[in-house]
């Protein structure tokens, strides 16, 4: 997709210049789109894994022990 909108971007063709800055703002959008969630969803997954591995421990170990 962001090599499809360079020609957009780099304003080349009949009325390039009008279109320029538009291709420009949907390149960077892709380009932050994709590192922020190549960034992102790991480490809000990892907060959440150990939030809950933590809050699984700390429940096992205020679980009452039977007498059996």
């Amino acid at each position: 997709m962001v090599i499809g909108m360079l020609p957009m971007a780099l304003g080349l063709g009949d009325g390039g210049e009008q279109n320029a800055p538009l291709g420009r703002a949907v390149i960077g959008g892709l380009l932050f789109g994709t590192m922020s969630t190549l960034l992102f969803v790991p480490v809000v997954f990892a907060a959440v894994h150990g939030w809950l591995k933590r809050r699984e421990a700390h429940t096992a170990a205020m679980a009452p022990v039977s007498a059996n």
